[in-house]
């Protein structure tokens, strides 16, 4: 059992009479501690004060209404495309091993993507805020809030606001969709703001000395990159010799061959020895590739029509496979680590409109990038689209930077760049990073058009007015059809969000 499993059980078996305590004593309820469902509630006062305070600014709040519903629109298209998606891929993904249960629990140190410090900081902000905006809702639309306090379950769940009851029920209907989608649109503008200062303006003054040098982001285990242990964030300066280009099309050593890399790290230069070429990391099931050629073997090239390639790096084969079709009978030799060579018949799959092998390649286990480029697409998060389908792919692939290391560089990159005040600087950058990418999460998140997220009663709200528009006066049976349409679509949207959760984890 791991370490995290370990942690939940204690944490449980420490739950579980706290909850029961809470649920029974009379005594909990003077301590603020309420039953919810199968959570507590830690009831306060806190902030109660500073929403009195700023909610008499009434119109600007009746135009941040407005402007939140808006938002709230475009991230439930955005968190429904995203599950589409999903679904869509949940084939490749069941296939495919788990990223870990761990990864599923936002509890920072103990999810491998959240740090411990920045982690929490960037939660407490992100969750204070949500709950902060929907009190001065509550507020300003001349509503009770009944308590503050925090949402606890085996681990903290989040914040809370809690609107009086009686108040948000005789509220109309633009009252209540103002007050549930201020949460969401909140956590979006604190993400624009975080992002702005760390990508826009700290990342926007720096610059490297090494600029287009080729540089090693990252190297993968078992691969000859590791055995030599050449590490990663380094700059390559020679191969055999020969100061190397990234874009080069040729070398001067053959694929496949040892070659000595000289190298720049952080604390000085070295001199390794390594096999170099088109590394097989592995063969995806079911593909053209798989019984026909082997993982952890060298691609050197590829014939078609009688016309050899060879390649030398994974961008080389990537770029090759743009121009094949699917259909295409290519030939492809490979060479194992002892040198031998073999060359096997593969008649290429289908991926879009150009031809798929189904394996996943490296150079040597090597990940290359430059150090303008890394700098680029850490405060661009449409770097390189060309198209609608593009940005929005490269908006979520920025979004998912942590699952690769990149929060929003790995730290073993961080000596390429000049910047002031070393450590400060990129603590500074780390902190707003995380405060944009928890704020993105808690925001998307809660837009999800099912109960009990804020983005389920936007949706029954909206409902209602369309149905309303549509001829039908009868208040209480518009609101039952409404409520009925929206507990339904909840419950499928909630299967779906599980369903690919386990999907990527397990």
């Amino acid at each position: 059992m791991s370490l995290t499993l370990w942690i939940l059980l204690l944490l449980t078996i420490v739950y579980i009479p706290l909850y029961f305590w809470v649920r029974s004593s009379p005594k909990a309820a003077k301590y603020g501690l309420v039953k919810y469902g199968p959570c507590i509630m830690i009831k306060t006062q806190l902030g109660t004060k500073l929403m009195d305070r700023w909610c008499v600014y009434t119109r600007f709040w009746r135009f941040f209404g407005i402007l939140s519903q808006i938002i709230s629109f475009v991230l439930m298209v955005g968190i429904i495309y995203i599950l589409a998606v999903g679904v869509m891929n949940l084939a490749s993904s069941l296939n495919a091993d788990g990223i870990g249960i761990e990864y599923a629990l936002a509890i920072p140190g103990l999810n491998p993507l959240l740090p411990l410090w920045y982690g929490i900081l960037g939660l407490f902000v992100a969750m204070v805020l949500h709950e902060l905006a929907h009190g001065m809702q509550t507020k300003s639309n001349n509503m009770r809030v009944s308590s503050t306090g925090l949402l606890y379950g085996v681990v903290p769940l989040g914040a809370f606001v809690e609107p009086n009851e009686e108040d948000v029920k005789k509220s109309s209907r633009r009252v209540k969709l103002d007050l549930y989608s201020a949460g969401i649109s909140t956590n979006l503008i604190v993400a624009i703001i975080a992002f702005t200062l760390f990508a826009v303006v700290m990342l926007g003054g720096i610059s490297s000395p090494y600029g287009d040098s080729a540089a090693i982001y990252s190297t993968t285990s078992d691969s000859p990159a590791s055995d030599t242990g050449l590490p990663s964030g380094v700059i390559i300066e020679y191969v055999n010799g020969e100061e190397y280009d990234i874009n080069a099309s040729t070398y001067s050593w053959d694929p496949g061959e040892s070659v000595e890399v000289k190298y720049i790290a952080k604390d000085g230069e070295y001199i390794k020895n390594i096999q170099w070429g088109v590394y097989i990391e592995s063969i995806s099931d079911s593909s053209p590739a798989s019984g026909v050629l082997t993982a952890k073997t060298f691609l050197i090239s590829i014939t078609s029509n009688g016309d050899e390639t060879l390649l030398w790096n994974q961008t080389q084969f990537t770029s090759y496979m743009k121009t094949t079709s699917p259909g295409e009978t290519v030939t492809i030799a490979c060479m194992t680590e002892d040198g031998t060579v073999t060359t096997h018949n593969l008649t290429l799959g289908t991926k879009g409109s150009v031809g798929y092998v189904g394996i996943v390649t490296s150079t040597s286990g090597m990940y290359f990038t430059t150090p303008n480029t890394m700098l680029d697409e850490a405060r661009n998060p449409i770097y390189g689209a060309d198209s609608l389908t593009s940005y929005a792919t490269s908006l979520i692939g920025y979004i998912a930077g942590p699952f690769t290391g990149f929060s929003p560089m790995p730290e073993s990159v961080q000596w390429w760049y000049d910047v002031p005040l070393d450590g400060v600087f990129w603590i500074f950058v780390s902190i707003l990073y995380w405060i944009f990418w928890l704020n993105i999460m808690l925001g998307v998140s809660n837009a999800i058009p099912a109960y009990p997220f804020d983005g389920g009663f936007i949706f029954l709200g909206w409902l209602d007015k369309l149905l309303e528009k549509m001829g039908m006066k009868d208040m209480q049976k518009r609101m039952a059809l409404a409520d009925t349409i929206t507990s339904y679509l909840s419950i499928v949207m909630i299967m779906l969000y599980v369903l690919v959760i386990v999907a990527v984890v397990l």
